[in-house]
């Protein structure tokens, strides 16, 4: 058997596996169902043709050991942070990189219900149903590195690197981190958050 009705019941059981160990070393808490999907999403091997997310392979395939690996070295070489965004504020976390590896950092946040729903007369709407506009940036002197985000007029076009105003996910990757600098996420929004 293969496709969806195998990767559905894998993904669940290794989903469930990470909140076991998460939980184990933690004292007993889970993580929050975003704080899951951000670590699922920043530590999936990539699939497809072109870095990032695309619309055939989404954000590529799970690796859970490498998942489980992130949790066991939790605020020692890896940050797993739930906070929380106040309206009109920005937060900032100062990352130091280790020059081995890519720079990443994922943010996801569960998003409220829209007032007003997609229009069910046309098929894969793509007019954007977020509520809450998240933004991220990572800074370092005067370089700025942006999320990934698809263009969904052109499923087909690769990602590119912008202002992601489409959904509850943002990544950053920075391929080629300068070694022990530290670089600014900068946290912010748009308009007002809703709760």
């Amino acid at each position: 058997m293969s496709g969806t009705s195998m990767a559905s019941p894998n993904v669940t059981g290794s989903l469930a596996l990470l909140q076991e160990h998460y939980s184990k070393l933690n004292t007993g808490v889970f993580m929050k169902a975003s704080t899951l999907k951000a670590l699922a999403i920043h530590t999936a091997n990539e699939a497809g043709d072109a870095p990032g997310p695309d619309y055939k392979h989404g954000w590529g395939l799970l690796n859970a050991f490498k998942a489980a690996q992130t949790i066991s070295v939790k605020d020692k070489y890896s940050l797993i942070q739930e906070r929380t965004l106040n309206n009109q504020a920005k937060d900032i976390i100062n990352l130091t990189a280790s020059g081995k590896e890519p720079l990443v950092a994922t943010i996801v946040w569960n998003d409220p219900i829209p007032t007003t729903l997609s229009n069910d007369t046309v098929l894969d709407d793509p007019t954007s149903m977020l509520v809450n506009d998240l933004d991220s940036k990572i800074i370092k002197d005067t370089e700025t590195f942006l999320p990934w985000v698809l263009d969904p007029a052109n499923p087909t076009n690769p990602a590119t690197k912008g202002n992601n105003t489409r959904d509850n996910v943002e990544q950053i990757v920075i391929e080629n981190p300068v070694a022990g600098a530290t670089y600014q996420l900068e946290v912010s929004h748009k308009g007002t958050l809703a709760s």
